[in-house]
């Protein structure tokens, strides 16, 4: 039984060598993954006292240290440095390569979410920096706007820069249609391939599987994620109870065979999350097969599940 609920899977897409990174993949993959930070320090060498830094960076786990080498070969700027723990960043902080090569790729191929609102800020701050000798007004100009991303001011400037008055943010319409490579990026970034197991007292075997694909962002993104309805003609929305995020999510069979996994077939997932997304669609075919129906299949879709969450090296061995 398992040996025929396995086989003739058709896998060529995902094992076929691949062009480099797609600029639309590389924004969804930062829209998920990505962050650009504004810091303004105390430096008294500096005659305004303070000293202002940029940084544009991505940060995946080691298992994707290949992409974070392709986003260095597209982007022909910046370094990879190790993080904390098992993580590895993509960064870039000069001033200047931020201002000739990173804003104008975001130019062309905008992102999606709204990190859209923090690049509009920091360029406005990249504006100020680059016309010339930053004076004293200029300085307050790049607190009002630091003021209005991600977590705002620390004590020390707000106590520094008593006069502050934070930018307004510009909200990010949602607007479609979506680009599906930007799609395959945000997926890399944010989805969950999971399989999962229930209590059922209407199967002989009193326990039930189901595959679902789930995608996650923050709240503030509630019609980007409603969009993925759209995009992909199946799935439903939910808000968490925490209501600071929310979840795009799949769960029915006949979907993940006419929808999902016909999709990323066509446009593959990058990074180690292809590897889950080919466990996950061994997992449909036992299910397609009723193999989940026998004690084989139910023990099969348990090792499939158990490598999909460890990301070890179980992924490649057969089952």
């Amino acid at each position: 039984m398992k040996t025929k609920i396995l086989q003739n899977y058709n896998f060529s897409s995902l094992s076929s060598p691949l062009p480099k990174l797609d600029p639309w993949y590389i924004t969804g993959l930062y829209d998920g993954d990505g962050s650009l930070g504004l810091s303004i320090s105390q430096n008294s060498k500096r005659s305004l006292g303070y000293i202002i830094t940029l940084r544009f960076e991505i940060g995946l786990h080691s298992k994707d240290l290949d992409l974070l080498k392709g986003l260095q070969a597209y982007f022909g700027v910046g370094g990879i440095y190790k993080h904390s723990g098992d993580m590895m960043r993509y960064k870039v902080s000069s001033i200047r390569d931020i201002t000739k090569v990173i804003l104008p790729h975001f130019e062309l191929y905008p992102l999606v979410t709204q990190k859209r609102a923090d690049f509009e800020l920091l360029k406005c701050a990249i504006e100020i920096i680059n016309k010339g000798p930053v004076s004293q007004e200029d300085l307050q100009k790049i607190v009002d706007l630091k003021a209005s991303l991600n977590n705002g001011l620390s004590s020390k400037l707000q106590a520094a820069f008593p006069k502050t008055v934070p930018v307004q943010r510009s909200i990010i319409p949602y607007t479609a249609p979506l680009h599906p490579l930007w799609v395959v990026g945000f997926t890399e970034a944010e989805s969950s391939f999971i399989i999962g197991f229930y209590k059922s007292s209407s199967c002989k075997l009193g326990r039930a599987a189901r595959l679902i694909f789930v995608l996650t962002q923050h709240s503030r993104d509630e019609k980007l994620l409603q969009g993925f309805i759209e995009f992909f003609g199946c799935g439903s929305y939910a808000l968490r109870k925490n209501k600071l995020a929310g979840d795009y999510r799949v769960f029915k069979l006949e979907d993940f065979n006419s929808k999902i996994i016909p999709f990323f077939l066509k446009y593959p997932l990058r990074g180690s999350k292809a590897l889950s997304f080919k466990d996950f669609c061994l997992g449909a075919k036992i299910m397609n097969e009723k193999g989940h129906l026998t004690p084989e299949g139910l023990n099969s879709l348990e090792i499939i599940k158990s490598r999909i969450n460890n990301f070890n090296s179980l992924a490649n061995k057969p089952l």
